[in-house]
C-alpha cells in the first residue's frame, strides 16, 4: 500500500506478514508468502486469466459471427463480456507477473494503474449487469 513516501524506498513501516523492517535502501519489504505459494498463485492467476480471455473472446466472436444473436439483451451480455475481458487482460497481468517474481515488481504508477484499471473495468461489468436487471423489471 502506498503511504506517500516520496523517496521511492520502502520505509519498513511494518507491512502485514513482514518479518520486520527491510534493510535500508531496499525497494520492497520481505516477501509475504513462500516461493511455493507464489508459484501456486501464479498458476491460479494464469489459469483464470487464460480462461477469462479465451471465453470472453469466444463470446465476442460468436456475437459478431451470428446475426441471430444481435439482440438488445445479447448486447448487454457482450458489454459484460468485453469488460470482463479487459479485467482479464489488465487486472490479472500485473498480479500474475508479480507472483512469478515472488513479490510486487511494479512502481507506484504500476500500482495505481493496476488498482484503477481493475476497479474501472469491474465497475463497468457491474454497471452492465445492473442495467440488465433493471430492464427485466421494466418489461
Amino acid at each position: 500500500l502506498y503511504k506517500g513516501n516520496d523517496s521511492g524506498y520502502w520505509d519498513g513501516g511494518g507491512a502485514a506478514g513482514a518479518e520486520g523492517p527491510a534493510p535500508a535502501g531496499t525497494l520492497s519489504p520481505a516477501p509475504l508468502f513462500s516461493p511455493g505459494t507464489y508459484e501456486r498463485l501464479a498458476l491460479l492467476l494464469g489459469s483464470i486469466g487464460l480462461l477469462g480471455v479465451g471465453n470472453n473472446l469466444l463470446v465476442l466472436v460468436l456475437y459478431y459471427k451470428f446475426q441471430r444473436l444481435r439482440t438488445p439483451t445479447h448486447l448487454l451480455l457482450v458489454n459484460i463480456s468485453l469488460s470482463d475481458l479487459l479485467v482479464s487482460l489488465f487486472g490479472v497481468t500485473f498480479t500474475f507477473v508479480s507472483c512469478l517474481r515472488n513479490g510486487w515488481v511494479w512502481d507506484t504508477v504500476g500500482c495505481v494503474w493496476d488498482g484503477f484499471s481493475g476497479s474501472l473495468f469491474a465497475s463497468l461489468c457491474g454497471r452492465s449487469s445492473d442495467n440488465s436487471s433493471d430492464q427485466d423489471f421494466k418489461i
